[in-house]
């Protein structure tokens, strides 16, 4: 107050740590700052954040049951149309229900990847189904036939593959345009930036990003300079106030009183935490969230294909292998004629090799060369076209025989695999089976090519076949199959295959 009684005339400066005021009586007077934001203002922004988030969660959820149920109508209708046009109306609200009740099940709703699992869709359709199957078998009133329930279920399934796939258009179209977008920021050192950045941001076959978040920039965990970052973590409350930041990522190693600051500084301003481990950086298998006492820890494990995709890509090998077979029994018998025509010996070339988890097996082909042609191989070493030695190959190799090229030169010898498939030591796509000489000199990075079944096909033999000299080259092609793997993929490398047989490419 003044000496006459009237408040003071005062003025705040927002950039300033104290500010001079006059008073009515011309004597100066000085206060400190308040800070650009008081705990209210801070404790605000943290519940509009949470709030925002738990409605854009609810909102994604409720739009896909809401366009799911869509589906649903329209696939009744279709086969109510074709099947049974007597189906009464009244079953409508309990196949919608079956359906959502399937896909839930199955996680169709969860965030990330899940909503474009065609695995989870297929699996979470055919407990739908089942459970319409029972409804039926019940025979109660206004019980589904199996005809009806057939009819629905693959229109329904097929619906649901386009409904989600336009989805996936608008929402990527929204990203484009930098709506929907979470704004992340990387606790990073400099040298693991791109590779964490090539990690946070998988992309599907298509190349599309998978991820509704885009990375702002990186704070280094250490004060040395860095042109390329955002600041240290000294800076990182300034960093999260000036970008708008709502998701952080902690993805190297911090003390604990650093972590502390950090998650202290995250919550304050209601932005999210996640701490990524560095051993999940470029660990090629999946990592499942666990506990050592009462410490939080990830079991890392190696990669490797879970018991419903197996399902599938047994089921696929078998149907497959038993048509091909079937298809390929006059062509077999022709090329049996023309190997004991030429020389002499057995049809077909029995060797070990080494399978699914270390375990050997008799993998059969149809002879390419002279009888004697393994004792002879000690001998040729020295002409082998990889540098490493566990390949094994001659671009002119003298043990085949002319009958023998051309089988290789279209891969013909290797139709006896087809046996070795439906037997199931083998798959249709997959590593090769190597010899087991050649896994005694393997590292042990090298044994993820026996983390699944072999295949009489696989990714080296359609992006080189033997034109990759290269084995490390070979392991990475394989192993990013595995991780990758899908029913669609499969399909994609036998047809790949099938182009490349005809073309020759790398065959001898």
């Amino acid at each position: 107050m003044s000496g006459n009684g009237r408040p003071a005339v005062e003025r705040v400066d927002s950039g300033g740590s104290s500010v001079p005021l006059r008073t009515r009586n011309g004597r100066q007077a000085r206060i400190e700052r308040l800070p650009i934001y008081d705990v209210r203002m801070r404790r605000e922004l943290a519940h509009r954040r949470f709030v925002v988030s738990v409605v854009r969660a609810a909102m994604r959820v409720l739009t896909l049951h809401a366009l799911d149920a869509v589906v649903v109508i329209v696939a009744f209708g279709l086969a109510r149309q074709l099947s049974e046009p007597t189906m009464p109306l009244q079953t409508l609200p309990a196949i919608i229900a079956f359906t959502l009740l399937g896909l839930n099940v199955r996680g169709s709703y969860r965030p990330g990847q899940a909503r474009r699992d065609s695995q989870r869709l297929t699996t979470g359709m055919l407990i739908a189904v089942s459970l319409m199957a029972i409804s039926a078998t019940l025979g109660r009133e206004n019980a589904l036939s199996t005809e009806f329930t057939l009819a629905f279920g693959l229109a329904a399934l097929a619906g649901l593959f386009i409904e989600r796939h336009v989805v996936d258009a608008v929402v990527h179209a929204a990203y484009l345009r930098g709506y929907l977008l979470r704004r992340a920021l990387l606790v990073a050192k400099s040298n693991e930036v791109r590779d964490i950045l090539n990690g946070l941001v998988p992309t599907g076959s298509d190349g599309r990003p998978a991820e509704d978040q885009v990375v702002v920039g990186h704070v280094t965990p250490d004060l040395v300079h860095d042109s390329s970052a955002l600041g240290t973590l000294g800076d990182l409350e300034r960093v999260l106030e000036e970008r708008d930041i709502s998701e952080l990522l902690v993805t190297t190693t911090l003390r604990a009183d650093k972590l502390e600051q950090v998650a202290d500084a995250c919550f304050e301003r209601g932005v999210r935490l996640l701490v990524v481990p560095p051993a999940t950086h470029t660990n090629p298998g999946w990592a499942e969230l666990t506990r050592v006492g009462r410490l939080p820890a990830y079991q890392l494990h190696p990669a490797r294909l879970e018991l419903p995709v197996l399902i599938v890509k047994r089921g696929t090998d078998l149907i497959l292998a038993s048509v091909g077979f079937v298809l390929g029994i006059p062509v077999m018998l022709f090329i049996a004629l023309g190997i004991k025509l030429e020389s002499r010996g057995p049809v077909f070339f029995r060797q070990r090799r080494v399978g699914l988890g270390g375990r050997e097996f008799m993998m059969w082909k149809f002879r390419s060369m002279y009888h004697e042609a393994e004792a002879m191989q000690e001998q040729i070493a020295h002409l082998n076209a990889y540098e490493d030695a566990r390949l094994f190959k001659l671009p002119r190799d003298p043990r085949i025989t002319r009958v023998g090229r051309v089988l290789r030169r279209f891969s013909l010898d290797e139709l006896p695999q087809l046996v070795n498939i439906l037997a199931g030591d083998m798959s249709l796509v997959g590593p090769r089976p190597p010899l087991p000489s050649e896994v005694t000199r393997y590292e042990s990075w090298h044994y993820v090519r026996l983390s699944v079944v072999p295949g009489l096909t696989g990714p080296w033999q359609v992006n080189g076949r033997n034109l990759i000299t290269d084995f490390e080259e070979v392991v990475r092609l394989e192993r990013e199959y595995i991780e990758r793997w899908s029913l669609r993929y499969d399909l994609e490398i036998i047809v790949r295959t099938i182009a490349v047989v005809l073309s020759g490419k790398g065959a001898y």
